[in-house]
């Protein structure tokens, strides 16, 4: 995951960190810095507390992981800490990746900082995002390979007659590896680093002040106002949903990690990122899975990229796809109960949808009905209920708040943004935290690191994986010249029978070779595209990544061949 490594890589030379435990002597010594520190003995959940859980934060089952995570990024009763300063020097809304970032990293540089948590400390990426669907994203590779050994093709000498699927189990290895990445994320952490942590919901008061909403209000004897020099907006995003589906039982990320029970059929109404990465697992643990694409899948994306990763998905993991589809009707077969019981179909929901698909004459109305029906249709920023208005912070409810490129706001110099609830910059966990670096640099430091400098490379991690960076779809071929290898003839894919899922595609700038963008599919693209994002962020030219030497047999050699495609074309010759 990105955020560890965001944070760590923030470190002075003389902190060292040894088991993810952080010897910060000059924060323990600090005043100001002993303000608090969370008492855990008589506030932490427990197994008792499930009903709690799931009403208020959607987390189930409430099992020991459960409880772990829980006990590190949502104290059951939390004490928010004495302000014992006038002002900060930084106080951030939000606890995702990019809330952590700026907060923690302010501290270490000598600030006065403050955090405000609302409900689950590591966002979307920790709790309902990268961390657990990864986790999935796992066993389903390994099904996959599996079930490559039963294929008539197979020649390994390897063969694997069943392959059992254990669904509980493998949700309970994903809870269990996420409650032991939480402590990175988690309150006591921030406390320690130097941040004043509070939990509760952040709200402007007016354009240099900030309540805190802790929800016991009433056993306070003051309310909880926060003066700052400078803000940051780091409240994320949630998921958009269709208003065909409202009253109906569905799940979006936030609820799928709590399922318990293999749904025997899934619909997946969106294809996008999410829609694609779950849609995959799926049906590799053996639900029947269909995609709707309002439009197409990946439809931002290089259209022969989409074309191989759609072919695989049908072809290899038995997805089935319905494009330029428009739900008429959704009806509730069945609800479902709130906690499900372990590996009961029945408690699943059961839902029937009509759909209509395709183009003109050639579409088609067709019926569906599935025990999950996952929604993956967009996102919208978290910009409601923080009275944005009093700060003088402009926003747009659907992009969200509006910064120049010092990531300000355009309306109020002492507030910045970062991630998802911004307007106009990719929702990506790491996007969140580069931001934040930004932030921390321009609001403290009076210095001009801009948003649009970032080049921001982004992954999707099916199998294979479809990564991309800058610019890849262009209304003309003629703007660029591009330059393609697929891994057909690299000999590594070759060993590793994967020759035919796979190509790289380099775009640069019309007679030059500045890179502009480019798209990988192929195993582990998301640790190819780095090296393209290294060139176009500090100019390296195609030629020169041709001549860049790369380890043999490796994938990542169909990089250096796009680069030697372009060297090639310009070779002197004898004539």
């Amino acid at each position: 995951r990105t955020l560890p490594a965001l944070v760590f890589s923030l470190l002075p030379s003389s902190i060292t960190v040894t088991s993810f435990k952080t010897n910060l002597p000059f924060a323990a010594n600090h005043s100001r810095f002993k303000t608090f520190i969370p008492k855990m003995s008589s506030s932490s959940w427990t197994e008792n507390d499930a009903n709690r859980a799931l009403t208020e934060l959607e987390i189930s089952p409430l099992d020991k992981y459960n409880v772990e995570l829980l006990n590190e990024v949502h104290h059951k009763e939390y004490n928010n800490p004495k302000v014992t300063v006038e002002e900060y020097d930084l106080v951030v809304i939000g606890a995702g990746a990019g809330g952590l970032v700026s907060s923690r990293q302010a501290a270490r540089r000598g600030a006065k900082s403050a955090m405000i948590s609302e409900k689950l400390a590591g966002g979307d990426c920790l709790n309902v995002g990268c961390v657990p669907s990864k986790s999935l994203l796992k066993c389903a590779r390994q099904i996959r390979d599996i079930r490559k050994t039963q294929s008539s093709d197979n020649d390994t000498g390897i063969t694997v007659k069943e392959v059992e699927v254990d669904f509980s189990q493998i949700m309970k290895r994903m809870r269990k590896l996420r409650a032991k990445i939480a402590p990175v994320d988690g309150h006591v952490r921030g406390t320690d680093i130097g941040v004043d942590v509070f939990q509760g919901r952040g709200k402007f008061v007016d354009e240099n002040t900030i309540e805190v909403v802790s929800g016991k209000k009433e056993e306070e004897e003051e309310p909880i106002l926060l003066k700052f020099k400078k803000a940051v907006i780091a409240t994320g995003g949630c998921p958009s949903t269709p208003d065909v589906l409202k009253g109906v039982p569905y799940v979006t990320n936030e609820q799928l990690f709590n399922l318990q029970t293999l749904p025997p059929r899934m619909v997946v109404y969106g294809a996008g990122v999410i829609a694609l990465e779950m849609a995959q697992a799926f049906a590799a643990f053996g639900s029947k899975v269909t995609i709707l694409a309002r439009s197409t899948l990946l439809s931002n994306g290089d259209v022969e990229a989409r074309e191989m990763v759609k072919s695989i998905l049908e072809e290899e993991d038995g997805i089935a796809f319905l494009e330029y589809v428009e739900v008429s009707e959704v009806t509730t077969l069945r609800e479902g109960l709130a906690t499900q019981i372990e590996g009961d179909v029945e408690s699943l929901p059961l839902v029937k949808l009509t759909v209509k698909s395709g183009k003109g004459e050639d579409s088609t109305t067709t019926e569906l009905e599935c025990e999950c029906l996952l929604v993956a249709t967009g996102r919208l920023p978290n910009v409601h209920n923080l009275n944005l208005e009093k700060a003088n912070v402009q926003y747009d409810e659907k992009k969200g708040v509006l910064i120049n490129d010092v990531a300000q706001s355009t309306s109020n110099p002492n507030v910045y943004a970062v991630g998802d609830c911004v307007a106009n910059v990719p929702r990506l966990t790491h996007m969140s935290g580069e931001m934040a670096k930004v932030v921390v640099q321009n609001a403290l430091f009076e210095d001009t690191w801009k948003v649009s400098s970032l080049v921001v490379p982004a992954c999707m991690y099916t199998e294979p994986e479809y990564a991309t960076v800058g610019k890849v779809k262009f209304t003309s071929p003629e703007e660029v010249d591009v330059y393609t290898t697929t891994l057909e003839h690299n000999d590594r894919a070759i060993l590793d029978g994967d020759t035919n899922q796979g190509m790289v595609k380099i775009c640069c700038a019309k007679g030059t070779d500045t890179i502009v963008g480019c798209t990988i599919v192929a195993p582990r693209a998301g640790e190819m595209i780095n090296e393209v994002s290294l060139a176009m962020k500090y100019g390296i030219g195609l030629g020169q990544v041709g001549r860049n030497i790369h380890c043999y047999p490796t994938t990542g050699e169909a990089i250096m061949m796009c680069g030697l495609q372009f060297i090639n074309a310009r070779w002197k010759r004898l004539d």
